[in-house]
């Protein structure tokens, strides 16, 4: 059997041990049916209308302009005379609220507990007293209409170099970032488990005697890469098709998605970026399982959330997009997979960004996969203690 049909059957045993198809079809039936009922018991609670709450208007000569219809208020402003009666009548739990006017721009609701009408009755009336002293205002019409129509700015963006920074491109680039990071954390897990649950049965001394660690390694990171593939997608098309379905079976109007962008070598390059970044950071954390001993008590498992920093420098980089930094974050390969994408759609990017910044990941992924291998050749052999930092940079160097 040579190197390559070994790495297949590895992969393909990894892929089988975490892709289980029934309790696949099952999870997404489940999503499908859960996220149909929460979406119509969502609709028929924003139908739904509450009970009207009656409140008391005291002093309402001193406003100045018409009280304002308010959702869920029923104005009362004849049957009680002063604000004493109105209290006691609220302390009573006969009356909902009460507003005491206490000048042409201040009042006073008082209730019984708190309540979320409140804020909605505070907006409109600040909007009506806005709109009453508009009016009163000694100006024409058309002055009023100047005065309200804002000022006509259109915004037209231009074909990049290499990209485009129209809605289809943002979405679409998003979309494709977006999977890349679901794809990772939802095989961490199971990378976790894999390689350091290797480690503690004894059968994997006599396994790696036939099979070299690399071979072992390459077929583990293979096959949990496309277990993980596989698992985001199960679960990424039937929630997208429920998203994008959902409001046209509820009576809503349907969701309409931009049309592909006309060049679509940006989002080529993007998807490339995506799929060199997720092996890279798979093999990374390869390495780092194999130094394991006890995923359940070893600290190192605290490295899943690094993926993380790079998404954070990225939304921290979409105001600045054209400093030498981001560029700089953008080439780098443990954030080039997140920055170069936003870089992209922002400003302009120069044509040798994407390509260094695609050859340092592939370096990247394939530096990180030798050091993976070559960790779990001696981490194998390796009980009862992790290696340190320094050890394992010692055996990387050493070993061939």
């Amino acid at each position: 059997m040579t190197r390559w049909q070994q790495v297949r059957r590895i992969a393909r045993w990894e892929f089988n041990r975490f892709v289980k198809w029934r309790q696949q079809a099952y999870g997404v039936l489940i999503m499908v049916v859960v996220g149909t009922i929460s979406g119509a018991v969502g609709k028929m609670a924003k139908d739904a209308k509450g009970k009207q709450v009656q409140v008391a208007v005291i002093g309402r000569e001193q406003l100045g302009f018409a009280l304002p219809a308010v959702d869920g208020v029923r104005w009362d402003s004849t049957r009680f005379a002063t604000a004493a009666d109105a209290r006691r009548a609220i302390a009573a739990d006969s009356l909902g609220g009460a507003l005491i006017v206490q000048g042409a721009g201040a009042a006073e609701i008082v209730l019984r507990k708190r309540a979320a009408w409140t804020s909605t009755v505070t907006a409109t009336l600040t909007q009506a007293r806005q709109a009453a002293a508009f009016t009163s205002l000694p100006i024409s019409d058309a002055q009023r209409a100047a005065m309200l129509s804002p000022f006509a700015v259109q915004v037209k963006t231009v074909t990049l170099k290499n990209g485009s920074s129209d809605v289809g491109s943002r979405l679409f680039t998003g979309a494709i970032l977006m999977f890349g990071v679901l794809v990772l954390f939802n095989g961490f897990a199971s990378l976790f488990a894999g390689i350091t649950g290797e480690k503690q049965q004894r059968i994997t001394e006599q396994i790696i005697a036939i099979v070299s660690p690399q071979t072992w390694m390459d077929g583990k990171i293979i096959g949990l890469v496309s277990a993980a593939l596989v698992g985001t997608l199960l679960i990424g098309v039937p929630g997208l098709a429920l998203f994008a379905l959902l409001p046209t079976l509820l009576g809503n109007s349907a969701i309409s998605l931009p049309a592909m962008p006309s060049d679509p070598w940006p989002l080529l390059l993007v998807l490339v970026v995506t799929v060199l970044g997720v092996i890279m950071w798979f093999s990374f954390m390869a390495a780092v399982a194999a130094t394991i001993d006890d995923p359940n008590s070893s600290p190192r498992a605290s490295m899943l959330l690094i993926p993380v920093l790079p998404m954070g420098l990225a939304f921290s980089l979409l105001s600045r997009p054209e400093t030498w930094v981001a560029q700089a974050l953008a080439i780098f390969p443990l954030t080039s997979m997140a920055v170069l994408p936003v870089r992209m759609l922002m400003t302009s990017v120069p044509w040798w960004e994407p390509v260094l910044a695609v050859l340092l990941l592939a370096t990247a992924s394939w530096t990180f996969r030798l050091a993976a291998g070559k960790i779990f050749a001696l981490g194998i052999l390796l009980h009862g203690k992790e290696p340190s930092w320094a050890e394992a940079w010692r055996w990387i160097r050493s070993s061939h």
